[in-house]
């Protein structure tokens, strides 16, 4: 599904290729629902301190929601499989997906276990998430196979339980249709074993600078995607990196005002999979991915700001961040 658009110089071109998937590709989704808990202080206590919080949001979240709603917001037609449970937050988070234009037809309730929580402690030059999976861990392979049945384009696979990660793997592989697999692994998957089987499967694997770090530490940097995948590494204030098999492809950050980075790497991978689909060549993908991130980081809260089409069209667009024509010609796969 990579490439499968003729890359082109001309940014009309560009434009046009980002409409044509946008309008013609569906995706799914699997992975984690949760409430956030977003705490906004200066400084980190010290051990046994206390500091005070200048803001306290609460918010829908979970990496499957944050980047399902980040594509539906870009036009693309987008369904979500996770686990929440029968309490007031799944309520909550399903009504606000649904809000979206989100299906979640696939998404499972547990009447025994909660729907996830994070809390996500931010401060000026640091920010980390203590998650609570609850339902998030009871997702089945069913519910998998039974979302795999109907035609998809493309899968973005986060952090569903081990059952449906499987799963999930196995049911793109013997897909009729062979959709493109996405993987971001987070924190819950990127040290562990089950991530030598996972990515030498994926056709993209999106990583964060620490994530990167240690999927390398526990796969090994040669076991890292295959050939023909892009692994992708956001590198926060310093742009993000590409690399495809024995070549590298990296580009600065957009300028933004950093308001709130929680969902800004769902942000960034909802328009870097729209861009792969549309063909666009690798720094361009880059570029709509880092488009994407700094606008999220602009409000508080993961779904706070997601870019539209035309956003993301008109940050692609303006001065230096596309290059002139021919400049790339001999980067494009």
């Amino acid at each position: 599904m990579i490439d499968s658009v003729p890359p082109s110089d001309r940014l009309t071109d560009w434009q046009s290729a980002l409409r044509r998937a946008a309008d013609s590709t569906r995706v799914l989704v699997i992975g984690s629902l949760n409430v956030d808990l977003i705490v906004h202080s200066d400084h980190e206590p010290e051990d046994d301190g206390a500091v005070v919080a200048r803001s306290v949001t609460t918010a829908p979240g979970g990496h499957a929601g944050n980047c399902a709603s980040a594509l539906a917001a870009l036009g693309m037609r987008v369904g979500v499989v996770a686990g929440v449970g029968t309490d007031a937050e799944g309520d909550g988070v399903l009504a606000d997906l649904r809000a979206r234009g989100v299906d979640v037809s696939s998404v499972q309730r547990h009447p025994d276990a909660p729907t996830g929580q994070v809390i996500i402690p931010v401060f000026r030059d640091k920010h980390y998430m203590l998650m609570h999976r609850g339902a998030n861990d009871l997702l089945s392979a069913a519910a998998v196979r039974d979302a795999l049945a109907a035609p998809v384009d493309a899968v973005v696979l986060f952090d569903p339980s081990r059952e449906a990660l499987r799963e999930t793997v196995a049911a793109v592989g013997d897909h009729p249709g062979r959709p493109l697999l996405c993987w971001c692994p987070g924190g819950v998957y990127c040290a562990d074993d089950i991530a030598a089987t996972v990515a030498p499967r994926c056709d993209i694997l999106l990583l964060n600078r620490d994530e990167h770090y240690r999927i390398s530490r526990s796969a090994g940097e040669d076991a890292i995607g295959r050939p023909s995948c892009d692994v992708v590494t956001t590198l926060g204030a310093e742009g993000a990196h590409l690399r495809r098999g024995d070549r590298d492809w990296r580009v600065p950050a957009e300028p933004a005002e950093v308001r709130d980075p929680t969902g800004a790497g769902d942000a960034f991978a909802a328009a870097y999979l729209l861009a792969a689909l549309a063909g666009l060549p690798p720094r361009q993908r880059l570029r709509s991915g880092n488009v994407a991130g700094a606008l999220a980081v602009g409000a508080v809260g993961a779904r706070a700001v997601q870019p539209t089409l035309p956003d993301l069209i008109s940050g692609l667009s303006s001065a230096g961040s596309m290059l002139p024509a021919g400049v790339e010609k001999d980067q494009m796969q």
